[in-house]
């Protein structure tokens, strides 16, 4: 047995990166496993026994829309390297004392300042890929202002994020995400972890084609946690949404696709910023509902009772949670026919596929799906039976511990 230390920030719910490190967390404490956790401290965390040991928190929205050379300086700082966060690791792992150091996401807010104390003690590190970051510097390989896919810094030419202003629409937060991209290279972080798992074929493509050594990228897809896999099926005929709307998830496309499909119900359960948030009113169609961001029962109620699920992502998702929940729950899946999503949802067979942004194919995905039920249950099967066999807790903990016991 092993004492497995995960590092991710946020150690609240907070998306599908978070529900992995949380749901990884419970299956290795099952199998005899000790873990461990270091996040950011937040006022929304979980109670942790190591919480006094948390790195401070920072607001990068917040000083983002304070925008001063003092605020950036501050901003780049803390996002390539915190001397505070390594340091609260080190005692950490003076107290912990873990096998493995395995992370999720800890970007800009952790840093990759731990992964240097990790190597300093001859610590093995695990880091599973959640996005493009570490060949992106904008993080999901999207121009954020016209949402139009980008491969520019693929080959490391890293300048490109900058000059195409393709975060936020910003020269400045680009510029940052530029420095952050090169003082990560020059601290050789790619270098210092022995294992990269990526839970889509996809994005593990295109790490080696960004020069990630091919057999340092091992491709071990997401799990469901056995309770949230359904055998009883219940259909009230909506389709649900569930996710953060914002651009990049096809917010703006799937609503007007919506108003195209008068007799399609479409239940919207997420969080939404600005400029969405003010102009949802004006955008909803009298057939669609948004009931705000839901938690636990509440949103797994909604999953169960729904006819479908859609995600309509524009960016090169890697490997959603929600169309894995979907499928454990016995409901096909209307996504876009790109990246990570493409091998999920076998088009015609456990859901729907449609062009990225495409209004009119995302319309007529979703009046199939309302018009003929009995597809929606067979696709629905299809799909569970799929997530059972390649998606289920002992499949995803017997190849983790494959890659653990290499490196121990």
């Amino acid at each position: 047995m092993y004492r497995i230390l995960l590092a991710h920030t946020r150690h609240f719910y907070g998306g599908g990166d978070s529900t992995y490190n949380f749901n990884l967390a419970n299956l290795l404490r099952k199998k005899g496993h000790e873990v461990c956790f270091f996040a950011m401290s937040d006022e929304r965390n979980i109670p942790d026994p190591n919480c006094d040991l948390f790195v401070s928190n920072i607001d990068f929205r917040r000083l983002d829309n304070s925008k001063s050379l003092r605020n950036s300086l501050r901003v780049l700082r803390r996002a390539i390297y915190s001397s505070e966060s390594r340091k609260k690791f080190k005692i950490l792992l003076k107290r912990f004392k873990p096998d493995v150091l395995h992370l999720q996401n800890i970007h800009a807010h952790l840093t990759p300042s731990i992964i240097m104390e990790a190597k300093r003690w001859g610590l093995p590190v695990v880091w599973t890929l959640h996005d493009y970051k570490l060949i992106c510097p904008n993080s999901h390989m999207l121009i954020d202002s016209t949402k139009e896919i980008c491969e520019a810094c693929m080959g490391g030419d890293f300048y490109h994020a900058f000059l195409k202003g393709c975060k936020k629409g910003s020269h400045l937060a680009s510029g940052m995400a530029t420095i952050e991209a090169y003082a990560h290279r020059l601290l050789r972080i790619k270098q210092r972890v022995q294992r990269f798992i990526s839970p889509s074929d996809f994005l593990r493509g295109k790490c080696i084609d960004a020069g990630f050594e091919p057999e340092k990228v091992r491709h071990l897809p997401n799990f469901l946690p056995d309770q949230l896999f359904v055998s009883k099926l219940n259909d009230e005929g909506y389709i649900l949404f569930m996710g953060r709307l914002e651009p990049i998830k096809g917010i703006y496309p799937l609503l007007e696709a919506c108003k195209r499909a008068p007799n399609v119900r479409l239940v919207l359960a997420g969080r939404t910023e600005e400029p969405i948030l003010s102009q949802l009113p004006a955008l909803l169609p009298p057939n669609a509902a948004h009931v705000g961001m839901k938690h636990g029962e509440d949103l797994r109620n909604l999953l169960l009772n729904c006819r479908a699920v859609i995600v309509p992502s524009l960016w090169y998702e890697n490997q959603p949670f929600s169309i894995i929940e979907a499928f454990g729950a016995g409901k096909p899946v209307i996504a876009s026919d790109l990246g990570g999503m493409t091998e999920l949802v076998e088009h015609q067979q456990r859901g729907l596929l449609a062009p990225p942004g495409d209004v009119d194919a995302l319309s007529q995905c979703m009046r199939v799906l309302t018009e003929c039920p009995e597809e929606a249950v067979r696709m629905g099967k299809a799909a569970r039976q799929y997530a059972a066999e390649l998606h289920s807790s002992e499949t995803h903990y017997k190849k983790l511990l494959e890659i653990y016991t290499e490196l121990v």
